[in-house]
């Protein structure tokens, strides 16, 4: 990128402070109001899932959409099935062992408490748009709500095909080889014919709480059935169907299960950006943000989350640093223009537009890989409607890893 003198950074930043709100009370995020009143479901994004600022920042929101625009429900990145009845069945478990149990481990840490203990967070629904699963205990759960439910040889099914799919679940983990896959196709084929008994099911059920659940475990089977294939088709097909399959997912959430509710996703900024970019445009992957702008366009509002300093965690919990300090990122220029954590709203249509504003040209912008973090060149307007900015952060305060997670 081109040199950029000191000049044309400080009337950038002038721009940025004429557009942009200070985050100073986080009980006061009235500032979104103008942004948010017409939207239907709010993307929270995040650059990487191993900072702890954004899980208390994002609960901090959350509780404002709650409590001052009736957001009640939050989707996160996580197994659908096993979200959605976290709180349902495991309600009288620790809120560690219910994230523990219930979620991926990108949110045991601390800061995600809150969110299951706090008294405002009690009418809080939570759910997953996820395919892949995360912990078999909720599969444990549903399978006694069945023994209690349905007859007893639906019921047996059931169970000895989830068994067989957790156990296929952590084959797959290691390595797909060909006896595997005879195993995973016959598994396909099992699932296929589970669904179809499923559906008759729905057609007996005598009670509204009934339908419901079974419209859950429906969704929920049709989930195992695809991590099933994208697994048989290989770890590409997975990257590239994922963001599908999630959308697939909070469509289904936003149209049946929730379908008069206002919703809050969490999820990292690959899934939420509204646009492709060139890497996954050549690998063909879709996110949940790009459709939600092609069938939802006017229902949505994006928020990406970015840093300034401070630390970090990769994947494996390594603690390192957020590196922003060459000028081509958008995060030095953020940092340099306030004192404070930042909302900057991106919609380009509604500020004074000349040839030097700040959001004409491309932006450095950190993401998280497997490893680190690593410059990604955007517009950021073409991706998100605004960026939360936190200057300094710190790396989560993670559970204690179990081989086991629950077995008592």
């Amino acid at each position: 990128m081109k040199f950029v003198r000191k000049s044309t950074r400080n009337r950038w930043g002038n721009q940025i402070k004429r557009t942009a709100s200070e985050i100073n009370d986080r009980n006061d995020f009235s500032f979104i109001d103008h942004y948010i009143k017409d939207k239907r479901v709010i993307l929270l994004g995040e650059n990487s899932h191993g900072i702890a600022d954004y899980f208390t920042t994002k609960t901090d929101l959350i509780r404002y959409l709650h409590q001052h625009h009736g957001f009640n429900v939050v989707v996160l990145e996580s197994g659908l099935l096993e979200a959605t009845l976290c709180k349902e069945f495991l309600r009288d478990y620790s809120p560690d062992r219910q994230i523990q149990n219930c979620l991926l481990d990108i949110y045991h840490n601390e800061e995600m408490k809150p969110l299951f203990y706090e008294e405002w967070a009690q009418s809080i629904k939570i759910s997953g748009m996820d395919p892949q699963p995360t912990y078999p205990l909720i599969s444990e759960y549903m399978i006694d709500w069945l023994k209690n439910h349905t007859d007893n040889e639906f019921y047996e099914l059931i169970r000895a095909l989830e068994r067989r799919y957790f156990e296929l679940d952590s084959e797959m983990m290691l390595k797909i080889t060909k006896p595997l896959k005879e195993k995973i196709k016959y598994a396909i084929q099992e699932y296929e014919n589970l669904l179809n008994i499923i559906e008759m099911k729905l057609q007996t059920c005598t009670t509204l709480e009934m339908q419901r659940m079974f419209q859950l475990i429906q969704q929920g089977m049709k989930n195992r059935l695809k991590w099933l294939k994208v697994n048989l088709k290989g770890y590409l097909s997975s990257g590239i169907v994922r963001g599908f399959n999630m959308f697939e997912n909070l469509e289904w959430l936003m149209n049946h299960y929730y379908k008069n509710e206002r919703i809050i996703v969490w999820a990292h900024n690959f899934h939420i950006r509204k646009r492709q970019t060139l890497t996954t445009k050549i690998l063909g992957i879709k996110s949940v943000g790009y459709w939600l702008q092609h069938k939802y366009p006017n229902d949505f509002y994006t928020i990406g989350f970015y840093a300034g300093s401070g630390k970090f965690a990769t994947q494996l919990r390594v603690e390192l640093e957020v590196d922003t300090t060459k000028k081509n990122h958008l995060e030095s220029l953020l940092y340099e223009t306030s004192k404070s954590d930042l909302f900057l709203p991106l919609d380009v249509k509604n500020q004074t537009i000349d040839k030097k504003m700040w959001f004409k040209r491309k932006w450095w912008l950190l993401e998280s890989g497997f490893s680190g973090l690593s410059p990604k060149v955007v517009y950021p307007q073409d991706h998100y409607d605004a960026i939360i900015f936190l200057r300094k952060v710190n790396s989560p305060n993670y559970f204690k890893r179990s081989e086991n997670l629950e077995e008592s």
